[in-house]
């Protein structure tokens, strides 16, 4: 078949000679190893990118590339660390290690491809259909793992990552060796057609609604229950549940079948179902809930369970039965003021600037008053609301400190109170752009201190009234591992005590716990 890859232009000169000696290659890479990721990383561009603009045999270019690669995928996890739990957008170190683990992915998926072409276009062909196996899978590899810094820095993959995907995909159909393993690491139970599938379920886990950790926790679950999935022809279907459609032709990524404006193409598309790995998903959740550990290992046993519950939820929903909006939005424009987290908020909505912290609580909370520095807030435009939340894109002067799940408090210029919202998602452009999506979850919040049980030190902690139309109960939202059933609080405020019992986690994230709770009489 005629490939049509993204690929870089090589030449049969060059004034440098790429080495192409595995031996060589490995005393090289010896004495680098362990030195800066960065500096590993630097290396191993120059070095790859000299490789894939020169022709070179196959079976050379694979011999270098598998050289490289063990220390190339421990570079990139040590890269990123500095990006993978940043706030957004983006500090200048996290942009440089997010950039140069992209450019490594980028350049072994190259080479890689250009492997395969070679291995194409040869006149005979005969004994190739194994070596061929072996470059499809890698190449797929290195593209998924390139998209998946893209969505860990909340930034749109190119379009070829899913023109390649397809092509490698369809290459490996044609030759019959979609069902070939060839001991991937690090999958290596995966068959071509399980790292395909598995490269199209990331994208379609929204990662946009993710944290970076979990992004990577959902990648290593998926691993585990890969098999669960199928590929098939297009065929009618009686529910659309967990059915999404690839088109083959396209550099477009897949589509859920119910979102589906067209009919399908048979000639062209082809099917993926999920439904059986949804309802492994289901049972492994209600194990959860009932404080079954999975015994398959596709949770860590030093996981967090609240987290693992969340992250379950979420792929549940968009593996298998995919939401639909409820509310529409509207165009919308102005600004707002925005800050982050319980300690601001807290702060920001006492008018003065003036609050009592928990160093200064003792247990009996007699609590004493201390000026502290004014909370400045940022500013954000709105770029269009609805009846749930907005969407906001930050000015470039505000602080660099979103994160997803992160709690906000937000208010325009002509309102006296602060509203509290929820950070649903994130989108990353250039120049520092970034845009979130806010779901709004109380029209105002009173700020307390919190005595706990068990805990030395008091927390600031906000609670939010009860809403009975949206039939709400009154909640509090506190730092995150506050929650223990029948937990007992003293909350001041106002020159108000008040003593309540924690009946029931709400919802949380890495940065909060949102709380249930009965007053003590």
């Amino acid at each position: 078949m005629a490939l049509n890859l993204n690929l870089p232009m090589t030449t049969a000169s060059s004034m440098i000679i790429a080495e192409t000696n595995p031996r060589k290659i490995g005393q090289l890479l010896a004495n680098i190893d362990g030195q800066n990721p960065l500096d590993i990383a630097s290396y191993l561009y120059i070095e790859l990118e000299i490789l894939n603009r020169q022709k070179v045999s196959p079976n050379d270019r694979i011999q270098a590339l598998d050289a490289y690669r063990p220390l190339l995928i421990n570079t990139a996890q040590a890269l990123a660390v500095d990006y993978s739990n940043a706030a957004l957008p983006l500090h200048d170190n996290a942009k440089v290690a997010a950039a140069a683990a992209e450019s490594l992915w980028l350049e072994l998926g190259y080479g890689y491809k250009l492997a395969l072409v070679d291995l194409q276009n040869k006149l005979i062909k005969i004994g190739t259909n194994k070596i061929s196996a072996h470059v499809i899978q890698h190449a797929m590899h290195a593209i998924a793992e390139h998209a998946l810094v893209h969505y860990q820095t909340y930034l749109a993959p190119p379009e070829h990552i899913w023109g390649d995907l397809h092509q490698l995909y369809f290459c490996a159909v044609q030759l019959g060796i979609q069902n070939v393993n060839v001991g991937l690491f690090p999958y290596p139970n995966f068959s071509i057609e399980n790292s395909y599938v598995h490269a199209l379920l990331m994208y379609l886990s929204d990662p946009q609604h993710l944290t970076q950790k979990d992004i990577r926790l959902a990648a290593d679950f998926l691993a585990h229950h890969i098999g669960k999935t199928q590929i098939t022809a297009v065929i009618p279907l009686e529910s659309t549940s967990g059915a999404f459609i690839i088109s083959l032709k396209s550099n477009k990524p897949p589509t859920p079948y119910s979102k589906q404006k067209d009919a399908p193409n048979p000639s062209t598309d082809i099917l993926l179902q999920t439904i059986d790995l949804v309802r492994t998903i289901h049972q492994l959740l209600n194990n959860l809930l009932n404080n079954q550990w999975p015994k398959d290992g596709s949770i860590p046993i030093d996981g967090n369970r609240n987290d693992f519950i969340g992250l379950l939820t979420h792929l549940i929903k968009y593996w298998g039965i995919i939401p639909k909006r409820i509310f529409s939005r509207s165009q919308k424009n102005g600004e707002l003021e925005l800050v982050v987290g319980i300690s601001d908020i807290y702060h920001a909505s006492n008018h003065n600037n003036s609050t009592t912290t928990g160093a200064d609580i003792d247990t009996n909370i007699n609590t004493t008053v201390r000026q502290i520095l004014p909370i400045n807030p940022s500013r954000w435009q709105i770029l269009n609301i609805s009846a749930a939340g907005m969407s906001i894109r930050r000015h470039p002067t505000a602080n660099k400190n979103i994160r997803i799940g992160c709690i906000l408090g937000i208010k325009t210029k002509n309102e006296t109170q602060w509203s509290l919202g929820l950070v649903r998602w994130a989108s990353c452009g250039n120049r520092d752009r970034l845009d979130i999506g806010v779901q709004l979850i109380a029209p105002q919040a009173q700020s307390a201190i919190a005595s706990i049980n068990g805990r030395e030190h008091n927390e600031m902690v906000l609670l939010l009234p009860e809403i009975p139309a949206a039939n709400q109960a009154a909640t509090i939202i506190a730092p995150k591992g506050t929650f223990e059933p029948a937990r007992s609080l003293t909350l001041t405020y106002n020159n108000v005590y008040q003593h309540i019992m924690l009946t029931k986690l709400i919802e949380h994230s890495n940065h909060f716990e949102r709380i249930q709770y009965s007053q003590i009489n």
